[in-house]
This record gives structure tokens, C-alpha cells and sequence, in this order.
């Protein structure tokens, strides 16, 4: 089986507003819904979970019912990092096997295609992870007080994360299950948990367009992208 977690649990505060940013619309659509669309219309997806703060479960259904109609999702309640969302998706699936697959996506990357999803099954099933990344095009530079510069990174071996990252689900509820509180919270991914395991963690080529967002002016250029897509067609 190939699942897909949808995590919408943040609170957006950096978008503005009182509506979290997974909620805001896009073109007539909440960016939720375009993020959940992408991986139902991909056919490589057999189930879908949404994972969103319990405040937001009734209207996220709402939105689902409202937008998508009678379909298998499976609205769960998010926990209080990242890392303990995930694992919430995951004890909410039954009969796992040993080729089952999860795709864990942030919800407000609505842009994502069924390349990506297709190449992050294909590397999740031969190497157990994968991250979606697209190639540093910046210089990066390191500081640990923001003052001065401490170290230039080689730049060819810098890559900007997006997602989704997938796993095989039986190593990573293994590998979470292991976790105390305080690395359930420390860690900012669960790339980060295969990592502290020393296990490999193989690299998907993304895309430019498979935008997180997060600021205001996102939404402008998401609305862009929208308009792109709609005039190929």
C-alpha cells in the first residue's frame, strides 16, 4: 500500500490573519484541498490521511465533503511537534506491510506533481527514505551569533528540502517508537530521525514550482502558477 500524510497542523502565523495558511484559498480553492487533490488525481496513492489540529478536524471533514465529496480520507488529530503528527498517521493504519510506503507532505505545497510522488514511492520502497530537494542556486553562509560570517558551505553540496518525504512505514514507526519525549521534539523532521539512526536517507529531484507557503507574497506567486498551468491547458 502507498499512503499519503497530509500535514496540516501549523498554526501560519507568518501568513497573517486568523485563519491558518492551509486554509486560505488559492484561485477559488483552499490550498489544503490542492495539496490533498494532487496525490488523488496522481493514481500511485491508495490512501490518504490529514492530519490537523483537533480545533480544525469538523472543518477540515467540511471542506473535504464540501470540495472533494464521498471519499476514503481519513482526518487525523495532529499532536504537538511534527514528529508526534506523524506518529499519529501511523498508528492510524492498520495491517502495515513490509513494502507499505508513506508519503508525508506539508499541506501548503500544493504544487506538487506526479513525477515527484512517483520518484519518492520508487526511492521510499528500494532505499526505506527519501527527500524531495531542489539544488542551493544561492551561496549559503553560516553564522551561529547573526553577526558574522563563519563558514561558505560548498554550494554544490547544498540542497534546499522541500517535500514530500517518504519512508517505508514499517522502519520509521520502528525508529519513532525508540524516541524519547525530548528527541521526539528536538528533531525537525523524521528525515532528521532516520539520520540519528545512521540510516540512509536517498535525495529526489523537486521542482521549483512546489512552493512552500508560508509569507504573504507566496500567494501572489502561487495565483501565478495557477494561471500558468490553466493557459498550457
Amino acid at each position: 500500500m502507498v499512503y499519503a500524510a497530509v500535514l496540516a497542523g501549523g498554526s501560519g502565523l507568518r501568513m497573517g490573519g486568523d485563519m491558518p495558511k492551509q486554509f486560505l484559498h488559492v484561485a477559488d480553492r483552499p490550498i489544503i484541498i490542492r495539496s490533498i487533490d494532487a496525490f488523488l488525481e496522481s493514481g500511485s496513492v491508495d490512501k490518504v490521511f490529514v492530519a490537523v489540529s483537533a480545533d480544525y478536524v469538523c472543518y477540515t471533514k467540511e471542506l473535504i465533503a464540501k470540495h472533494i465529496g464521498e471519499t476514503d480520507i481519513s482526518v487525523v488529530v495532529g499532536g504537538k511537534n511534527r514528529n508526534e503528527t506523524l506518529l499519529n498517521v501511523l498508528h492510524s493504519i492498520e495491517n502495515i506491510n513490509d513494502d507499505d510506503v508513506i508519503l508525508t507532505h506539508d499541506a501548503v505545497r500544493p504544487f506538487i506533481d506526479k513525477r515527484i510522488i512517483d520518484e519518492n514511492i520508487a526511492a521510499a520502497r528500494e532505499y526505506g527514505a527519501c527527500n524531495t530537494v531542489v539544488p542551493a542556486v544561492d551561496t549559503i553562509l553560516r553564522s551561529t551569533d547573526g553577526k558574522f560570517i563563519e563558514s561558505v558551505p560548498v554550494r554544490s553540496e547544498i540542497f534546499h528540502a522541500q517535500t514530500p518525504q517518504s519512508f517505508s512505514v514499517k522502519k520509521l514507526l520502528s525508529l519513532y517508537e525508540k524516541l524519547t519525549d525530548d528527541k521526539m521534539e528536538s528533531f525537525t523532521d523524521a528525515c532528521s530521525v532516520f539520520l540519528s539512526a545512521g540510516e540512509r536517507v536517498f535525495l529526489v529531484n523537486g521542482d521549483r514550482n512546489n512552493i512552500k507557503l508560508t509569507y504573504p507574497e507566496d500567494m501572489e506567486r502561487a495565483e501565478n502558477i495557477i494561471k500558468c498551468k490553466e493557459e498550457k491547458e
